[in-house]
């Protein structure tokens, strides 16, 4: 009888601090970065070069992060991709679905005329699901553009601007580290309503250890009135492909 007691004493206990036990603490750092690089030789000589990193650092309701995307080709010694886009943004948590940002972006895409565009802004992002596997943010925000253009392109509207920001960013978690994400951006010229920028990303990561990845990436960017140049409107629409390793933390 005593041992029964005892037995029932100790999976009591183990039960109780179990069900006491704290809640795994969110990680202050957390973060990926990715790298795809191919070469082509013989009859046609190619090179491509992709490099993708994120940061986050979170203290409480604050946070900051960083990131950093660069998408390079060559195609017989003709330069046919080269593309940065880089940002920091700090956030505060209001609620569990309501927080505030602001940010500051750059971008370059010189085969599209522009050869340095940044940005500030603010706004607000609401949280409209919150699920174990599928996550979906709305944003909502104010921006100011600064545009620099290459030598010998023009364009039919001011270099600097004010935007409006409508975006959205869905996750959906196939396990730990495996996950498909679309991001998407419209950004409206509050003095011009014939010119907006439009920009998605499709990602898809698939697993090879618990930090190590193969990722797949796909990234639209399209200019409603492009440069002119040479007295040719340059094309809207630029398309990026990636594929490589990424590495999370």
């Amino acid at each position: 009888m005593l041992r029964y007691r005892t037995l029932a004493f100790l999976t009591l206990t183990s039960a109780t601090l179990n069900a006491q036990a704290p809640a795994p603490a969110k990680k202050a750092y957390e973060g990926s970065a990715a790298f795809g690089f191919s070469l082509t030789s013989g009859n046609a000589n190619a090179t491509a070069l992709n490099a993708v990193n994120k940061l986050k650092y979170s203290v409480g309701a604050w946070a900051v992060g960083q990131d950093l995307a660069f998408f390079y080709g060559e195609a017989d010694n003709k330069v046919n991709a080269n593309f940065w886009n880089g940002g920091l943004r700090g956030e505060r948590t209001i609620t569990p679905r309501l927080g505030a940002f602001v940010a500051a972006r750059f971008d370059r895409n010189v085969l599209q005329g522009i050869s340095r565009r940044t940005e500030e802004g603010l706004g607000l992002d609401f949280k409209a699901i919150i699920a174990p596997k599928d996550k979906l943010n709305f944003i909502l925000g104010l921006s100011q553009f600064q545009q620099t253009l290459t030598a010998g392109s023009t364009s039919t509207f001011k270099g600097s601007y004010p935007a409006a920001r409508l975006g959205a960013d869905y996750k959906h978690l196939f396990s730990d580290v495996a996950f498909f994400q679309q991001t998407a951006e419209f950004l409206p010229n509050l003095s011009d309503t014939e010119v907006y920028l439009l920009n998605t990303e499709s990602s898809l990561v698939a697993p090879i250890t618990k930090a190590l990845g193969l990722k797949a990436g796909y990234v639209v960017r399209y200019n409603a009135q492009p440069p002119v140049r040479s007295g040719k409107q340059l094309k809207n629409t630029d398309t990026f492909f990636s594929t490589g390793l990424t590495y999370s933390f």
